[in-house]
């Protein structure tokens, strides 16, 4: 079981069940979830990618974090590939057309 002081939405975890564990063992402890040290503390154990977006806003509580938070997983922001595509697929694709134009333009001028 991991401590408190450990707490972090693991990889493959959701935000729910990163919430529901964070809930859980603040109960446990008796530790107040009202407090802007609790807040922090859970925001910091968010995956990477949500964190930085969300400490663009000023929530006041898990609760609203918590709400983006699950958006952003539903939206894919972690950078992995959607289904129908990705920026990275279409920046890729560009690439190659870029490197096919040159090579027709190298073959154009020789």
């Amino acid at each position: 079981m991991m401590s408190w002081q450990t707490l972090r939405q693991l990889k493959g975890k959701s935000v729910q069940g990163y919430t529901k564990e964070f809930r859980k063992r603040a109960l446990i402890l008796g530790i107040s979830l009202d407090s802007p040290e609790t807040l922090l503390k859970y925001i910091g154990g968010l995956h990477n990618y949500m964190r930085h977006t969300i400490l663009m806003f000023n929530h006041t509580s898990i609760d609203e974090v918590s709400v983006q938070a699950t958006h952003l997983e539903a939206r894919g922001m972690n950078g992995s590939p959607k289904v129908g595509g990705s920026s990275q697929s279409t920046a890729s694709k560009n690439k190659e057309k870029r490197k096919h134009k040159w090579k027709a333009r190298k073959a154009n001028t020789a």
